[in-house]
């Protein structure tokens, strides 16, 4: 059962992040810090597996991730 639920959460993420890029980023963070629950533990690591590929920077992976997770606040 929370397999389940954390795949659709994952594929919601990916497609999120996939179609936004940064923006994605920072509004899944702002959403994850608005006390919803959508766990920063799968959007952080699918972003830096975006930076891997080199698809996003580091510094900008970072900075969207902290901006978003301070815009909730």
């Amino acid at each position: 059962m929370t397999e389940k639920i954390l795949a659709i959460l994952f594929v919601f993420i990916k497609a999120v992040i996939g179609a936004t890029g940064y923006a994605g980023i920072a509004l899944l963070m702002a959403i994850e810090s608005a006390c919803i629950p959508l766990p920063s533990e799968l959007i952080m690591p699918f972003a830096g597996y975006l930076v891997f590929e080199g698809k996003l920077s580091l510094s900008g992976q970072q900075q969207r991730g902290l901006s978003g997770a301070i815009l909730a606040r």
